[in-house]
């Protein structure tokens, strides 16, 4: 048994030495030299793809119009607080995003989350996602209808479909 083995031990290392001296003394391959764009020639291929391009000082353009715009929208609506201070309870129930899941047998913690992300009741299904499995919590999922909103955190919403 000793000897086959060392036969086969010297096959392996003579076919890795064979192979060796042919990877080694084969040309050299270059890569082929790319050509230089110039920044034109670059515009105009990225425009040409459908992208946007934009200079600095554009960029900075649609950076303080769109905080602008952010801050009008922050003024009207604390205008239309002032105006409305009654309507406030009636209004803060209406903004309050809920939704009713209904889950089924079968149905994974990663399209559990995909839906509530959906539905806009957690920002990020992956997080969510890696919540529920770090703390081994998927796999106590219950089946049935419950009904979560955008207020909960994640802990409430994990602990209203576990339990």
């Amino acid at each position: 048994m000793k000897q086959p083995i060392r036969f086969f031990s010297f096959g392996m290392l003579l076919t890795t030495v064979i192979l060796g001296i042919f990877y080694w003394l084969q040309p050299v391959e270059q890569a082929e030299s790319v050509p230089s764009l110039s920044t034109e020639d670059m515009i105009e291929e990225l425009e040409s793809n459908n992208y946007n391009v934009l200079t600095d000082q554009e960029m900075q353009e649609r950076f303080v119009t769109k905080q602008e715009n952010e801050e009008l929208e922050s003024d009207k609506q604390e205008s239309q607080d002032e105006q409305s201070p009654e309507d406030d309870q009636d209004n803060s129930e209406k903004d309050t995003n809920t939704f009713t899941i209904s889950i089924e047998e079968g149905v994974s913690s990663t399209d559990i989350s995909q839906t509530l992300e959906n539905q806009g009741i957690i920002d990020d299904a992956d997080t969510f996602d890696l919540y529920m499995r770090d703390r081994n919590l998927s796999q106590y999922v219950q089946i049935g209808k419950f009904e979560l909103n955008a207020d909960m955190n994640r802990d409430e919403i994990a602990d209203l479909i576990t339990n």
